[in-house]
């Protein structure tokens, strides 16, 4: 039977950058993921993440995943006007559209290359030992002393040893590709009277569209092409966008801000949307995979030199950035007021979360 430091359960940012990390400071790590099967919806680097990228030596592995540039975004969003924000006046300069599988895969590479392995197959049961962990996937077994749940939203880890979760309003994202031969550099934003739409161009030229909107319109929109076309031809600005003559057939994911409650403990933590999930009106989803996962893994690494108090300041970090979001997102969905009857809006005009 193998035995680990640390098992790291997902392989998406904030697992392959905790792995990454680990391995560097010389574990023994093991990411357990089968390969990625679902397309994923395409997303946004802010520049911010530019100087994380560069002090962990991944700039040119997030070069190698081919993102595309984006210059600014345009948004119409309490009022009806379409404004700009040109992100060469951010100290930190433009931020990239990305190829999520491309990215997610040089991420993964990166940790590979720094000794990390990978078992391709799900997570089976777990349970824990005197000093750690046993964990099954399919005709394998692995012992660890620190696993770190990077599943996602799903969080597998942390739900199976009785972790709750605390969900925001319900939002779902209802989205499509088409090939597009669009040259603007900027995302697209536009609340409309159902939610708010978003729009980017993506590398290999294609974009992506997507309404957010509450789950009783997404569940008429979604696998119904001609619905979420007709509610796209009702928006001002993004349908002028969006000259593309065929659409992939719309799909749904969740989209709510959420957070782990009591997402770590003796032997374990989460980490990335696992611990903290942020509508993407934020922007900062992704952002905050690779900082979390960083700080999860440095966390994780001093517990093993046996400083168990550093999971403190790892959870007033995770305290830290929910209260921010909260307090951001609170502030964004309150600028916009021009459709205060409609569902959507109306379960916004309180706070969002707490």
């Amino acid at each position: 039977m193998t035995a680990l430091d640390v098992a790291v359960v997902g392989a998406g940012p904030a697992g392959a950058i905790a792995a990454r990390y680990l391995a560097q400071q010389g574990c023994r790590v093991l990411l357990i993921d089968p390969a990625p099967d679902v397309p994923r919806i395409g997303e946004s680097l802010p520049g911010a993440a530019r100087p994380l990228l560069r002090d962990l030596g991944l700039l040119n592995h997030l070069q190698h995943s081919l993102p595309q540039v984006c210059i600014g975004n345009q948004f119409a969003w309490g009022g009806a006007q379409l404004r700009t924000h040109d992100f060469m006046l951010d100290p930190h300069g433009a931020g990239w559209h990305l190829d999520r599988a491309r990215f997610d895969d040089a991420l993964r590479q990166a940790a590979l290359s720094s000794g990390v392995m990978w078992w391709r197959e799900r997570l089976g049961p777990f349970s824990r030992l005197a000093n750690g962990w046993q964990l099954q996937c399919a005709h394998k077994s692995v012992q660890a002393r620190w696993v770190i749940d990077a599943s996602g939203r799903a969080s597998v880890v942390a739900r199976r040893l009785g972790a709750g979760r605390a969900r925001d309003q319900a939002l779902i994202a209802v989205y499509a590709w088409s090939l597009c031969d669009s040259r603007d550099q900027r995302t697209l934003i536009e609340a409309v009277d159902k939610g708010w739409w978003y729009q980017a161009q993506l590398p290999g030229g294609r974009c992506v569209v997507a309404l957010h909107t509450c789950p009783a319109e997404a569940a008429m929109l979604q696998g119904c092409r001609p619905s979420w076309l007709e509610q796209l031809a009702r928006t001002q600005h993004l349908r002028s966008f969006c000259q593309a003559d065929q659409w992939s057939l719309p799909r749904a994911c969740d989209a709510s801000g959420s957070q782990l409650q009591h997402g770590l403990s003796d032997g374990w933590l989460a980490v990335g949307d696992a611990a903290l999930a942020f509508d993407p009106l934020s922007s900062q989803g992704l952002f905050n995979a690779l900082y979390t996962g960083l700080r999860g893994a440095q966390a994780v690494h001093q517990a093993l030199q046996g400083q168990p108090q550093a999971l403190a300041p790892y959870r007033l970090v995770l305290q830290s950035i929910r209260q921010a979001y909260v307090r951001q997102i609170d502030y964004h969905y309150r600028r916009e007021q021009r459709w205060p009857r409609e569902p959507f809006w109306q379960a916004r005009n309180g706070r969002v979360g707490q």
